[in-house]
């Protein structure tokens, strides 16, 4: 039984896999889709990765902001 709720899910993940471009390219077409904006938090945590700080460097650094 798990296994065909398995498929189902596989099955349902593919067909919505197919719609999102088609639904983001009508999206765009009607002037209505941007994209995610880059977030701050995100920038700062990638350029102290780049730092070579780790994830606990990361954590401490976003509770002080």
């Amino acid at each position: 039984m798990l296994t065909v709720l398995g498929g189902v899910a596989q099955f349902e993940r593919e067909m919505m896999l197919e719609r999102q471009p088609e639904g983001i390219a009508k999206a765009q077409a009607a002037g209505k889709y941007r994209g995610a904006s880059p977030s701050r938090r995100i920038g700062g945590m990638k350029s102290s990765r780049l730092a070579g700080h780790g994830p606990a460097w990361q954590k401490r650094k976003s509770r002080n902001s």
